[in-house]
């Protein structure tokens, strides 16, 4: 079995200990805070190497800060295309709740009138045969239906 090398976090300093950077960083790390959500990721050998990189050098204090900076540097890259996103998911909810109350007004007004239907058909005609009842009888007089709890033998 062949164990990966260990590696030895030399002097990492929180981000908060170097004022300027901590003021350079701030728009992608989040106000003092705000980093209140935790999200689990899983990450390939590379990436987490990059991040012990970053951690390594004393920029940042943790993988998860140095995490919280790649993200945040990343949407705010891509910014246009998160605004993008952003404007047509929110079409998307305003058509999926037009969609749902246009479907319930509908459901709503057609089950109704077929309750109405069903109500005045009972009342008006006489019950239609049951299909036993309509089974033409067999050789032996007895309708085609198999008895309960009877297998053809």
């Amino acid at each position: 079995m062949t164990r990966k090398p260990r590696r030895v976090f030399v002097g990492a300093l929180p981000v908060s200990s170097l004022p300027q950077l901590e003021e350079l960083l701030a728009p992608f790390l989040g106000g003092k805070g705000s980093r209140g959500h935790v999200v689990m990721v899983r990450l390939g050998d590379d990436s987490v190497a990059r991040l012990d990189d970053l951690v390594e050098s004393g920029i940042f204090g943790s993988r998860s800060e140095a995490a919280a900076f790649l993200i945040g540097a990343g949407v705010q890259a891509q910014r246009e295309l998160f605004e993008r996103i952003a404007m047509q998911t929110s079409e998307i909810k305003r058509l999926r709740t037009s969609l749902r109350e246009t479907a319930l007004s509908a459901l709503g007004a057609v089950g109704g009138t077929r309750t109405r239907a069903a109500a005045a058909t009972e009342a008006t005609e006489p019950p239609l045969p049951t299909p036993a009842a309509a089974a033409p009888p067999g050789p032996s007089g007895r309708s085609g239906r198999a008895r309960p709890g009877r297998r053809g033998r």
